[in-house]
């Protein structure tokens, strides 16, 4: 396998910036609110659940309003990212279309662009944590390998969903369905401890269910992530990215002929 150009690179990463701008300027066009829906949405989401799982059916999880918001921004980033990956190949013809363009970048740009969605959550975020009492220290260090983990399996997931959808157009009817049973099995508006051993085995095979951990540890409880259970996050990722990099680039020379 060829390495890139340091040329091709730069301007991979042009188009990348690019994207992102576009995608950020268009996402909120037309709407009062603005910017605003980026933090409005996870705060709806979070008082739906405060009210039914800590007035109605308290579930008696510690710090509930920050256990849950931590869950909702981390699953958001993975979850707006993949969607966007189904149909960031079929959606953009035209750029498929000239000889230059890095299509590679699409799926880049969604992982990218909904990080900076997520950034601007984070001062609503640190308030929650600050008012609950959340025990911030010097575990905050691990937070940006808990991103780069998440990055990487975002990534692998977004190239696999994007070049799959290019032949299988089902796909964009099915990701919706598997996204929201793995939004059930991971545990976002619940606790670990209300899980039977049996059924978190199997659970604990989900590398989103370890990542969303492993935030609250740092962010909530300011204790540091089990490391060799992201270790095994971060191996499986990464070989998992270099497989779907690897189907990406093999089924590009279709695309042209699919869109």
């Amino acid at each position: 396998m060829t390495l890139p150009s340091r040329r091709a690179v730069a301007h991979t990463l042009d188009v990348i910036r690019v994207l992102v701008g576009r995608d950020q300027k268009s996402r909120y066009t037309n709407t009062a609110m603005g910017v605003v829906w980026a933090v409005a949405s996870p705060v709806l989401f979070l008082l739906t659940f405060y009210l039914l799982f800590r007035v109605i059916l308290p579930l008696n999880v510690p710090m509930y309003a920050s256990h849950v918001f931590v869950g909702l921004v981390v699953w958001s980033w993975f979850q707006s990212t993949t969607m966007d990956s189904v149909g960031c190949i079929v959606n953009n013809p035209g750029a498929v279309n000239q000889p230059r363009f890095p299509v590679s970048a699409l799926p880049i740009a969604a992982a990218a662009s909904h990080f900076v969605t997520m950034v601007m959550t984070l001062p609503l975020l640190v308030l929650i944590l600050w008012f609950e009492g959340a025990k911030i220290g010097l575990t905050l260090v691990a937070l940006p390998v808990l991103l780069l983990g998440q990055l990487l399996f975002l990534l692998a997931v977004g190239f696999l969903v994007a070049a799959l959808n290019v032949r299988f157009r089902d796909l964009n009817y099915i990701a919706p369905i598997l996204l929201q049973l793995g939004y059930f099995a991971t545990p976002i508006f619940y606790d670990l401890s209300s899980i039977p051993p049996a059924a978190l085995k199997i659970l604990q095979l989900n590398p989103m269910l370890v990542l969303m951990e492993g935030y609250r540890d740092i962010l909530i409880r300011g204790e540091w992530p089990d490391g060799r259970s992201l270790f095994w996050v971060f191996v499986g990722s990464a070989l998992l990215l270099a497989l779907t990099w690897r189907y990406f680039q093999s089924a590009r020379a279709g695309f042209l002929e699919e869109v």
